[in-house]
């Protein structure tokens, strides 16, 4: 499984909330600059500022918990977010920021359930199902974790992005094709994970685990010849498993 680093996410939601305060706006606009420069603890001067010029505005309050969850005050996070969603239930962006906080504080029944609501709010945000088939892996719902990867994947044949960039968001079919091979090694299906981890090398060949994967899911199948093909493929690309496996195999 690829477990992917979940960070909220940076998104401009200032301008769904507007507000006609001038004020207001530059220091959001101040405080987003400091978020872009991973400067967290002086966004949350900026966005302090904001709301005290106006209590209400949502923007400063989403913003702020961005901050707050880069310098780990969790608790701070989700006091902002619960605001945000009181305040506008349908912001699809705020539950599922909630939700990756919650996920790595290990509160993962919630997790599931923002991010569910995420889905409900937003059909179409591949992020949350990938997201979501993650933690339903970890919990042992594969069943739940297939289903989440295949929905993912279906929204996300008709989206054109680079390996960087997806990689960047946290979004990437090589992922999703290499944690889908997982869960379908877990069930048994031993020809649709090798098939999986084949199109996830066709976008990432330097997926060292990939290779592993796809060597041990060879061995399942019971072809030695592709296992070891695989297997020292992952070794030269510094999979160290692989050298173990291959030792064993030529004992």
């Amino acid at each position: 499984m690829i477990n992917i680093q979940k960070n909220v996410l940076i998104i401009s939601i200032c301008l769904l909330f507007f507000s006609c305060n001038s004020g207001v706006k530059e220091f959001n606009k101040q405080g987003m600059q400091y978020l872009q420069k991973g400067l967290s603890a002086e966004a949350i001067i900026k966005f302090n500022s904001a709301i005290k010029l106006n209590s209400e505005w949502l923007g400063a309050y989403f913003n702020r918990a961005i901050a707050y969850s880069n310098l780990k005050k969790y608790n701070e996070a989700i006091q902002d977010l619960n605001y945000v969603i009181n305040n506008c239930p349908d912001n699809a962006e705020a539950f599922f920021n909630r939700a990756i906080i919650y996920e790595n504080i290990g509160v993962n029944s919630q997790a599931i359930k923002d991010y569910s609501m995420t889905i409900k709010l937003r059909p179409d945000f591949i992020m949350a199902y990938h997201y979501r088939g993650i933690l339903r892996f970890k919990i042992n719902d594969l069943v739940g974790a297939l289903s989440d990867y295949n929905k993912a994947l279906d929204l996300g044949l008709n989206v054109s992005m680079t390996i960087a960039k997806a990689k960047e968001f946290g979004l990437n079919s090589s992922a999703l094709y290499f944690n889908r091979g997982v869960v379908y090694q877990k069930l048994g299906d031993i020809k649709s994970s090798i098939r999986d981890y084949s199109k996830s090398l066709e976008i990432d060949p330097s997926n060292a685990r990939a290779y592993y994967n796809m060597g041990i899911a060879y061995i399942q199948y019971g072809n030695m010849k592709y296992a070891i093909e695989q297997l020292r493929i992952a070794s030269k690309l510094g999979f160290n498993k692989a050298d173990t496996i291959l030792s064993n195999i030529h004992r």
